[in-house]
């Protein structure tokens, strides 16, 4: 019997958010890729990553962070002046403004001293933020949506401004209430973030990390991305079309790109690995408020579109839930999904699953289950 959710029993709890690419799908591409692995199945970023990096085959683990970077990184960095988006990303937006907009009437119907939640992201996407900043003009919603940045002309990020709250109060001073606010915190870093002097800057509007591929680069790209993509290739055959162009891969220049990638401040999907201090502090004091807030008692994590790939998350939250008031929700595409993190969660009395009669998307999640609709409406 599949676990029940029902935000109605949870709003007005200590509520935190895991998000993941799976809410993402159709902005920007997943991990994905077919080439075949070893055991029949398909291969995915992080598992060719490795494999690539524990075999030393560098100019091919080069030519995967190069179509990483091209396919998952460079079409959700920030650029002015702005384009219209294509309807497929119009579409993923109009979810995450569904979903925003029914988490804003939870917060005005919490107690008057909570109001207030934490979306942690993974993504290096702004979808959060782009949506929010549209409900915001439309004056769709009465929310803060707190970033960690203060300042005018040059916003500085810190894990403290996640603690300030507006105090809305009365003319006269007879009455002051919290605005509903929801904290936005990427553990895996940000593209918006930006490193002045030894603090962050965040900046929507421009990026220094734009790298630019050559002719020959993006032909290289193209062939790799050939048989990544192809279900009936494997590895062997990536190596083939390696040595197959072994005369080319000066052209390369793979210390130049990744003397610009490492600049970008991210968290690799491959593993954890830190080219500047100020960046580490951050990623390490963001997962540490996900650490305190779900202590706190009372509390609720409800996860969508993450697989726990990430190892410094998942055990975060498999010691989390030492807390008795914890309970974590988590959202699965699929029953093949459902088992996996039976898997990883497996003794955890206070993990639900969640899971719907269908694939569990971004818009059947807002529809059937994140939703103050009733059965039957």
């Amino acid at each position: 019997m599949p676990d029940k959710f029902n935000l109605y029993d949870v709003y007005e709890q200590n509520l935190n958010f895991l998000f993941g690419a799976g809410a993402s799908y159709g902005f920007l591409p997943t991990l994905s890729l077919n080439i075949s692995n070893d055991e029949g199945g398909a291969h995915t970023f992080e598992t060719l990553a490795k494999e690539l990096d524990k075999e030393r085959i560098d100019h091919l683990y080069t030519l995967l962070f190069m179509h990483y970077f091209k396919q998952c990184i460079y079409t959700g960095l920030p650029r002015l002046p702005k384009v219209p988006y294509p309807p497929h990303r119009v579409e993923v937006l109009k979810e995450y403004r569904i979903f925003l907009k029914t988490l804003s009437i939870v917060l005005e119907n919490q107690n008057r001293n909570d109001k207030k939640c934490n979306l942690y992201t993974t993504n290096y996407d702004s979808c959060f933020e782009i949506s929010a900043d549209i409900l915001i003009s439309e004056e769709s919603i009465s929310c803060v949506f707190n970033d960690g940045s203060s300042g005018f002309q040059q916003r500085k990020f810190h894990t403290k401004n996640f603690n300030n709250r507006v105090v809305q109060k009365g003319v006269f001073d007879k009455h002051a209430e919290y605005i509903p606010q929801v904290n936005i915190l990427h553990p895996h870093g940000s593209v918006y973030w930006q490193k002045v002097g030894e603090e962050i800057s965040v900046d929507y509007g421009n990026t220094p990390y734009n790298i630019v591929f050559d002719e020959e680069q993006n032909r290289l790209i193209s062939e790799f991305e050939e048989i990544v993509n192809d279900k009936n290739k494997t590895i062997q055959d990536l190596i083939l079309f390696g040595e197959n162009q072994f005369e080319d891969w000066g052209v390369l220049r793979s210390d130049e790109f990744w003397n610009k990638y490492n600049q970008i401040p991210i968290v690799n999907p491959t593993k954890w690995k830190f080219h500047e201090t100020v960046f580490e502090e951050a990623y390490y004091q963001i997962l540490r408020h996900l650490s305190f807030e779900l202590e706190r008692p009372n509390s609720v994590l409800i996860t969508f579109g993450f697989s726990f790939a990430d190892e410094h998350i998942l055990h975060l939250v498999q010691r989390s839930l030492s807390n008795p008031s914890l309970t974590v929700y988590i959202s699965c595409y699929n029953d093949r999904e459902k088992n996996e993190m039976k898997k990883k969660f497996k003794g955890y009395a206070n993990v639900k699953y969640i899971t719907i009669d269908d694939n569990l998307t971004f818009a059947r999640f807002n529809k059937r289950v994140f939703t103050l609709k009733k059965d039957g409406e």
